[in-house]
């Protein structure tokens, strides 16, 4: 009887430790069930997004129906509705990021992830206020399906504009890159769904026509040899994929590295850089090509800086950064590397070198009225989702931006970029779509408080937010 007993214990202890190993903690956000739709938010200072400036004095919000219904001073009607209390807080548009990798890991390269967690990498977007993104490059058509599984409320998430997969040349960036870092049995797998590698102008267009069925947002190419000569496309082939796209009425978005490969890009007719670029100084002649044609840039700083200056320390991530990472992440990235191999150090080493020119092109390229478009780049080694926004808007604020034109371009500017002069988002404004972001202090004063988030709100929802233990 009592061995009986020793083994019916011992068997629901391995069943109960079974199931504690089995079980995922809580999500960083959720839905409550049943959510309103519409609140009120009170007593709080409203982020002009157009005039990068807070309007005067204190307002309530009225949200009816996911939708911006009333601004006005404190003490609107909305008595019928559950009421925020801003507390004298800020209150932004929800934040919108126009450079993601939504199916990545931030995990080093050298720590592989056979499947990367999409749903918490979209939790985190939206902990951190990021409520729309675009995605530039994952794997497809699983990309397309979450984008129809987020836009029919499936699946809890930012809003995702995607570009599926991304135009290079044979053996051009990033297929060396996944060919490099990933093992054996994943290499092909991943490259075929991550890339579009073409050689000539009529293998762009072929390619081109068959992925138009997915209905991308935009199309992805990247331009860039790299530090060690990685093949790149030429011209004459980039002008085919971004006339192609125009023919179908989908824009495209060019991955730049160098001065030269930015004029390339510009002169081919893509409508948008990202990089800005990021191991050189933009020559007089870029910027005014640039200018000249009204092509907005995703700077996109932190990626680099963070390739060239790795962290050392946990102090070194941002408050929100610790809120949405797993330690076991932070751990690896503090971890010594192992031995790298020689593209690899060079790369390092040219990162680290542009690290000034990449501010002075953020300087000169608002000094020349470029739009600047803000994109974090995560989900790439060291670089959170939603939290890595925050991290390149802080650069951003560092190159010269006010914190108000760096709010900005993470609202008002990119989701007219994503949508048109006629985008429900980015804004506070009457009628316009209430994604909304509750902050506690002025993080037009001081950037950095825009970390200090007490509540996010996405389709006139306040979702539930719960920070990392």
């Amino acid at each position: 009887m009592h061995r009986r007993e020793s083994i019916s214990r011992a068997a629901a202890a391995l069943i109960l430790a079974f199931a504690a190993a089995c079980a995922r903690e809580a999500p960083l956000v959720s839905r409550p069930p049943g959510a309103s739709r519409s609140l009120v938010v009170r007593n709080v200072r409203v982020f002009d997004a157009p005039g990068a400036s807070l309007l005067e004095g204190l307002r309530d919000v009225v949200v009816r129906d996911g939708r911006i219904a009333a601004i006005g001073p404190p003490g609107l009607a909305a008595a019928d509705l559950p009421a925020v209390d801003g507390r004298g807080g800020t209150l932004l548009p929800g934040l919108v990021d126009v450079h993601t990798h939504t199916g990545s890991t931030p995990n080093p390269p050298w720590k592989v992830s056979l499947l990367p967690d999409v749903g918490e990498n979209l939790a985190a977007f939206l902990y951190a206020g990021v409520t729309t993104v675009l995605d530039l490059g994952s794997l497809s058509p699983a990309v397309f399906r979450e984008r129809e599984r987020l836009a029919t409320g499936e699946h809890l998430g930012p809003r995702l504009y995607a570009a599926g997969p991304i135009f290079t040349a044979p053996g051009g960036h990033p297929a060396e890159v996944l060919r490099a870092w990933l093992p054996w049995y994943l290499r092909g797998y991943v490259v075929a769904r991550a890339t579009r590698e073409v050689a000539t102008p009529d293998e762009a267009r072929r390619a081109v026509a068959a992925l138009l069925p997915e209905r991308p947002d935009v199309l992805k190419l990247a331009i860039d040899a790299g530090a060690s000569d990685v093949p790149r496309l030429a011209p004459e082939t980039i002008a085919a994929i971004a006339a192609a796209g125009h023919a179908a009425r989908v824009r495209s978005i060019a991955h730049i590295g160098s001065s030269a490969e930015a004029v390339d890009a510009v002169r081919a007719g893509v409508d948008a850089l990202a990089h800005a670029p990021w191991r050189d100084e933009l020559t007089d002649e870029a910027v005014a090509i640039i200018a000249g044609t009204r092509v907005p840039v995703v700077v996109t700083l932190a990626i680099w800086d963070l390739a060239g200056a790795p962290r050392t320390g946990a102090s070194d991530f941002l408050p929100i950064e610790r809120e949405v990472a797993r330690p076991a992440v932070i751990a690896a990235l503090l971890a010594p590397p192992p031995p790298l191999d020689g593209a690899t150090a060079a790369f390092r080493r040219a990162a680290a070198a542009a690290h000034d020119a990449r501010r002075r092109n953020v300087a000169k390229l608002r000094a020349a009225g470029v739009p600047i478009l803000a994109g974090s780049d995560a989900c790439n080694a060291g670089d959170f989702p939603g939290a890595g926004l925050h991290l390149e808007l802080a650069k951003l604020v560092e190159a010269g931006l006010t914190p108000g034109e760096a709010l900005r371009a993470a609202t008002w500017e990119n989701a007219r970029f994503l949508a048109g002069e006629s985008a429900d988002f980015g804004e506070i404004a009457v009628g316009k779509r209430a994604d909304l972001v509750l902050v506690a202090g002025d993080p037009t004063a001081r950037i950095g408080e825009l970390g200090r988030i007490t509540h996010v709100v996405l389709d006139g929802a306040v979702l539930e937010r719960r920070a990392r233990p």
